[in-house]
């Protein structure tokens, strides 16, 4: 096996030795989960029991807002829990998938230390190198990749639920934009691998939901509000039912004719959320995010996909229009485009 080396069969027997015997086991996604953090959630759940054995809990903070989600809950039968229902404290073992303590975009409680960590994120932060179990891979263009590896170790005699395998090969999806965003050889092995084995009827109903007028409305204030700076394309949605609807207006308007670089931000929960695209894949998102949030958010991602957020108890008295206003000058001050001025859509 190619990819599933002794390193990986190694950490597989770590992660077992870790939970053996452990009543109460959690799994903690990011906030408003992916269908990369939904699968690979999924996918360490069910590596759980089927190769060591134990049960545990999938917990989510935020909520599931985009179509697709919600149908990939639905059709592959993922059990999820509102963290708001479950007391952390409580659980024997933690682990974190396609997240990191410190990232910002979980709800561990800064006083807890993680137990497991699984997570393709750039950068490791500093709380991962304490976790019992780290396997943090930067150079992976998803988290479901990873686990894809685990499952293909642990040899389970029937074979990967196909519920399973559908899950992860559309985190894959997802999260690499068809294999054409961050994918490395890891990534594409993983798919090769799951594919013969996909549900593709659910996959369809998964990457096809009805959507909602609310969906619609969004898109139109990004295309109305779109400001374009030479190769830039900015635009400020304002108030969101959910943040998800950022990322995928960013992959929208980065396909523009002419543009590299696209930031799309929004107000959910009185918190302004911002997600960017490259479509160069060499231009290092995440530190322009990093950037952009000093002293004042949270950010992180890859070298073409990155998010951040900023809470408004950190900017005092500050508006919304101001603090957009601060982040949109980063950006472009970022990319050097600060001196161009804006044009309309």
């Amino acid at each position: 096996m190619a990819v599933a080396s002794l390193q990986t069969r190694d950490k597989l027997e770590k992660l077992c030795a870790l939970v053996k015997r452990k009543r109460k086991i959690l799994i903690l996604t990011h906030n408003n989960p992916d269908p990369d953090a939904l699968a690979s959630a999924m996918a360490l759940q069910y590596l759980f029991r089927v190769r060591c054995r134990v049960e545990s809990v999938i917990a989510y903070g935020g909520m599931v807002g985009r179509a697709e989600n919600r149908a990939m809950i639905r059709s592959l039968k993922i059990a999820l829990t509102p963290v708001s229902e479950i007391t952390i404290k409580t659980f024997s073992v933690i682990a974190l998938v396609d997240t990191q303590p410190g990232a910002g975009n979980n709800k561990l409680p800064r006083s807890v230390t993680p137990d497991i960590i699984i997570d393709h994120h750039d950068p490791v932060r500093a709380g991962s190198r304490k976790a019992a179990f780290s396997d943090v891979r930067t150079h992976y263009g998803s988290t479901s990749s990873i686990l894809t590896e685990y499952l293909r170790e642990a040899e389970v005699p029937a074979g990967i639920d196909r519920n399973v395998v559908t899950a992860l090969l559309y985190g894959i999806k997802s999260d690499t934009r068809d294999l054409g965003r961050g994918t490395g050889p890891e990534d594409m092995e993983a798919f090769l691998f799951l594919y013969p084995r996909v549900r593709f009827k659910t996959l369809s109903k998964i990457e096809n939901p009805e959507l909602s007028r609310q969906h619609f409305k969004i898109f139109e204030r990004a295309i109305k509000n779109a400001v374009i700076y030479r190769d830039v394309v900015v635009s400020d949605v304002g108030h969101l039912d959910s943040a998800e609807s950022l990322a995928e207006m960013a992959d929208l308007l980065v396909r523009l004719d002419g543009i590299r670089w696209s930031l799309i931000l929004g107000e959910f929960k009185r918190d302004i959320y911002f997600s960017v695209r490259t479509s160069h894949k060499r231009d290092r998102a995440d530190r322009i995010v990093g950037k952009m949030v000093r002293t004042i958010g949270m950010a992180g991602g890859h070298d073409m996909i990155a998010a951040g957020k900023v809470d408004r108890s950190a900017v005092g008295e500050s508006t919304y229009e101001a603090v957009v206003e601060l982040l949109i000058s980063r950006f472009l001050k970022g990319l050097k485009n600060d001196d161009i001025p804006g044009k309309p859509l």
